[in-house]
């Protein structure tokens, strides 16, 4: 079975590959118009297994304004956590977060903090956009920390903030069969990932509601997760909040799935809302 660290990740990457590029959009120039502090949303992973679906932890997304640096940004935060009844099989506490700034989104510190199994690991990443460069800071197993310097393009973003970052921007013109490639950067790597919107549809999440979606299909890349040949498949509410509320993918064994579980703080009405 695919482990509770993958399915509570996966979520996290599933967001970053689907909205990880602006770069075929005016220069990732952005002004935020789609969340503000105080938002939480909070999604449900499931595992599938020889069709017996199987809730094993949940990852929860929150914004709040900040003035850890000496001015106002924008703290998102993304924490990840296995349930009680699996911590004994595999206990996960992932922390993910970033500071941007508070309108146009660019990132100023990026830091993730986990635990997995036993396994710990810690990343953090100063941006200096004067320079188009990355501090690193990397440290493996309570060991010693390794520092490097990166070279950075516009319009790159660390895994969290490409989630909110895409979440303003214009899908309403989009036609179906679109293909956007992704570019986010993660452990040092960047990932080259390309999405492709199918179409609108309504779907219905349960117990949350029915939802009117923009729907996109995700090309991934072969690993130890997925095959080659497999897809992701991610919902959107079609309004200008642009929540993800479901997103089901084939695995090496069995298949993942993200349910929104539950929602608040929002800056615009939930218009794609059915019932």
């Amino acid at each position: 079975m695919i482990s509770t660290k993958r399915s509570i990740l996966l979520l996290i990457f599933l967001f970053a590959f689907l909205y990880g590029s602006t770069q075929s959009h005016s220069g990732c120039y952005i002004v935020n118009n789609a969340f503000k502090s105080g938002e939480t949303l909070v999604y449900e992973m499931s595992y599938t297994w020889f069709l017996v679906w199987t809730d094993v932890g949940e990852v929860k997304f929150t914004i709040n304004s900040d003035k850890r640096f000496g001015k106002e940004h924008l703290h998102l935060k993304a924490v990840g956590r296995s349930y009680a009844f699996y911590d004994w099989f595999f206990k996960v506490r992932d922390l993910y977060e970033s500071w941007v700034d508070p309108k146009t989104l660019e990132p100023l510190c990026f830091n993730r903090d986990i635990y997995e199994g036993g396994f710990t690991k810690e990343n953090e990443y100063n941006f200096n956009w004067n320079k188009n460069e990355l501090s690193v800071r990397v440290r493996r197993k309570q060991g010693a920390n390794r520092f490097d310097t990166l070279k950075i393009d516009k319009c790159t973003y660390d895994v969290v903030t490409a989630i909110y970052v895409a979440r303003n921007l214009d899908f309403s013109n989009v036609k179906p069969g679109k293909v956007f490639p992704v570019k986010a950067i993660m452990d040092e790597k960047v990932y080259d990932v390309g999405y492709r919107f199918l179409g609108r549809e309504e779907k219905k999440i349960a117990d949350i509601g029915l939802f009117k979606c923009l729907k996109f299909q995700v090309d991934v890349v072969a690993g130890d997760i997925f095959k080659g040949d497999q897809k992701i498949y991610v919902w959107v509410t079609d309004d200008n909040n642009k929540v993800p509320v479901f997103i089901e993918s084939p695995i090496i064994v069995g298949k993942v799935m993200a349910r929104l579980k539950s929602l608040s703080g929002l800056k615009h009405p939930l218009n794609s809302k059915i019932k």
